[in-house]
């Protein structure tokens, strides 16, 4: 009689730990071209319960290896497949002499004047509301950048895959 309940118990405590779809990190790779010089950026973004980072990497053309290069962090709320997302952190790697990016994020927490200035140079919200849609090991992120209404936008429906 007592095991019945002992497995009851242990049964639901493994039923508390199962994870949303959308934790865990994802990555998508995309080449962004600016002034006639391409260059090969990834997303990765990381996902828990209640919370996100964003880290966007720049890949080095002479070594092939990705640089560090901008993170976001922020509290997050899910309603369905709507996340809310709002940037509580923002930094930016430092330079080097000859103005590369050496990899080393500084970071900036909101409510500081170079967190309101980097924020102002971004162009992006403090806030923003996304949709997504996991199948297998891909998502389908969609965030209307320009609160438009829509995400038929450039830059605004990326496909990222499980790491």
């Amino acid at each position: 009689m007592i095991a019945v309940p002992v497995i009851m118990l242990s049964s639901c405590s493994k039923d508390d730990e199962v994870s949303a779809d959308y934790m865990g990190t994802w990555s998508a790779v995309v080449t962004v071209s600016e002034s006639g010089n391409s260059i090969q950026c990834k997303d990765k973004f990381t996902f828990t319960q209640s919370g996100f980072s964003d880290l966007l990497q720049l890949r080095d053309p002479s070594t092939g290896k990705y640089i560090d290069y901008m993170k976001l962090n922020g509290s997050m709320t899910v309603s369905g497949n709507a996340l809310n997302m709002k940037v509580t952190e923002i930094g930016v790697s430092t330079f080097d002499v000859t103005g590369y990016p050496t990899g080393s994020i500084v970071m900036y927490k909101e409510g500081s004047s170079v967190f309101t200035s980097l924020f102002s140079q971004t162009g992006q919200s403090q806030n923003v509301k996304s949709v997504y849609e996991v199948s297998g090991s891909k998502m389908t992120l969609k965030t209307d950048n320009n609160n438009d209404g829509d995400y038929t936008d450039d830059g605004e429906t990326t496909v990222y895959t499980k790491e």
